[in-house]
């Protein structure tokens, strides 16, 4: 709801003078730019109806979270997955005969696993402040963890049962540190990859995918200022709009030119194209 309400302000601001700019194709006519609640939300629009709508809304949300047990600590988030983990590595290994399908789903929990680990880092390290050692230490270890998470996983192709009874294991071990507050030790020396394995252990689409999607918020963000400096200026909204759908890909390339060269930036914004049509990406 944050960044929905973030995106709504922005785009308000960006917009407002040139939609209430009189013969502009955007023009919204003179009972809508009386003020930016009335741009936003209509004429009639009531901002006090609609802020007592949301925090309505949040709190439901809140009570059902409480409802269902889920509101516990940050830190603590990851146990959910691990758990649903564990079951599902149970019940593989339960099987008389197990399929692929079933080991594609297993490696759907693990991807679950992924981005809870992650955010333990700064969950965990947040009640010592600021703390740069601490929390870079935390990045560390968790990286490593959901290497070995992601290698167990891959071995699923290979021997379902052996990779399934080891997910559990990673998967029991991780929760039980996480439990008893062992972050900085989810799980054993013994059982995590090196240093330089934990660096390289990125499949080349997640590698594209990072790339990718740090060009993208660059590129919206040097989009989204130079907007806000071109409505200031009063150009109208006909030009404006055009030239932030043309400066976006335009933006993104020139970003992965500057980082990664002419070639793979070429490669890279031809996979967004991909994301549009209904074949297969190249």
């Amino acid at each position: 709801m944050l960044i929905f309400f973030v995106v709504l302000g922005v785009t308000a601001v960006v917009t407002y003078r040139p939609a209430c700019r009189p013969g502009g194709i955007l023009d919204v006519g003179p009972a809508s730019c009386g003020s930016y609640s009335a741009y936003v939300l209509g004429p009639g629009g009531d901002p006090r109806a609609t802020a007592v709508f949301v925090c309505v809304s949040m709190v439901l949300v809140f009570v059902w979270s409480i409802w269902r047990a889920e509101h516990i600590a940050r830190c603590y988030e990851p146990l959910y997955p691990l758990l649903s983990l564990l079951s599902a590595s149970g019940d593989l290994v339960g099987m008389a005969e197990s399929h692929y399908t079933d080991a594609g789903r297993l490696r759907k929990k693990v991807w679950r696993v992924g981005l809870p680990l992650r955010e333990v880092a700064g969950d965990a390290a947040s009640a010592f402040g600021v703390s740069r050692a601490i929390r870079k230490e935390l990045a560390s270890h968790v990286r490593l963890v959901e290497t070995t998470f992601s290698q167990a996983a891959d071995e699923l192709l290979r021997d379902r049962e052996g990779a399934a009874r080891k997910l559990g294991l990673l998967a029991a071990t991780a929760a039980s540190s996480i439990a008893v507050d062992r972050f900085q030790e989810i799980l054993p020396e013994a059982l995590l990859p090196s240093e330089e394995a934990g660096e390289g252990s990125l499949a080349p689409d997640r590698v594209d995918g990072l790339r990718l999607a740090k060009a993208c918020t660059w590129s919206v963000l040097c989009v989204t200022i130079f907007s806000l400096l071109l409505a200031g200026l009063g150009v109208p909204a006909e030009l404006m709009v055009p030239l932030a759908i043309l400066a976006f890909p335009v933006a993104v390339y020139v970003l992965l030119a500057a980082r990664h060269g002419l070639n793979e930036a070429s490669r890279l914004t031809r996979s967004i194209s991909t994301f549009f049509s209904s074949g297969p990406p190249v």
